[in-house]
């Protein structure tokens, strides 16, 4: 059996439009997620298994040793993450700081390759500093202790119109955030080592003179 850090290192061999191509061409739905959600740094390419949270505002705002109890079982969740596994927050109705640089410390030492936010990003010094990248929608600098809460855990959640499930591939980059059905991680991966291998010879072959239709007709990809 294919063990997941070889499967998501074979990913991150490949780009995210050819994984897309390899779904169109397997007859599945490209899952690409709204593109207001942006990489903290551009040229970072972000692949792992997604590993979930739900969260939603406490309202009223509680003081803040009770907001400590109500936030504990969400920094728990930092104890469970695996070595290439992708953190998806998803947090709506809230306007504070859902993730910083103190829990992608946390994160990181925990083999986590990263952070898929619908939320806000706080820290944004601190985790560049440390190099940790995070997708996220917004930007809020306040402290969520007190007025937020982890609501759902390992649990199926929603982005746009995309459901993402514990297990499922999170390919993540400039162009776009992709996620692969776990089902389908497999025959998605080998099918998309196909294409960029043809991929590969057709550009060969248009960089030595031969027409894109040429090449296209050979390889069936351009």
């Amino acid at each position: 059996m294919t063990s997941i850090k070889e499967i998501c290192e074979r990913y991150r061999r490949l780009y995210i439009g050819v994984v897309c191509d390899a779904m169109y061409e397997l007859g599945l739905k490209e899952p690409v997620l709204p593109s207001n959600l942006r990489p903290l740094f551009p040229d970072q390419r972000m692949v792992g298994i997604a590993h979930t949270v739900l969260g939603s505002a406490i309202e009223p705002t509680i003081p803040w040793d009770a907001g400590v109890d109500r936030i504990t079982s969400y920094l728990n969740v930092f104890e469970e993450l695996e070595p290439d596994s992708v953190l998806v927050s998803v947090n709506r109705g809230s306007t504070v700081g859902h993730f910083g640089e103190l829990t992608a410390n946390a994160a990181r030492t925990r083999g986590c390759t990263g952070v898929l936010l619908d939320g806000n990003l706080r820290d944004v010094e601190g985790l560049r500093e440390i190099g940790f990248q995070v997708f996220f929608r917004d930007l809020s600098p306040k402290n969520a202790i007190g007025r937020w809460e982890m609501v759902g855990h390992q649990v199926p959640v929603e982005i746009g119109d995309v459901t993402i499930s514990p297990g499922d591939l999170i390919f993540a980059e400039f162009e776009g955030v992709l996620v692969v059905p776990e089902r389908h991680i497999i025959e998605v991966l080998k099918k998309a080592e196909e294409v960029i291998a043809a991929e590969t010879l057709v550009r060969e072959e248009v960089q030595s003179g031969s027409t894109p239709l040429e090449s296209f007709n050979r390889h069936g990809h351009i």
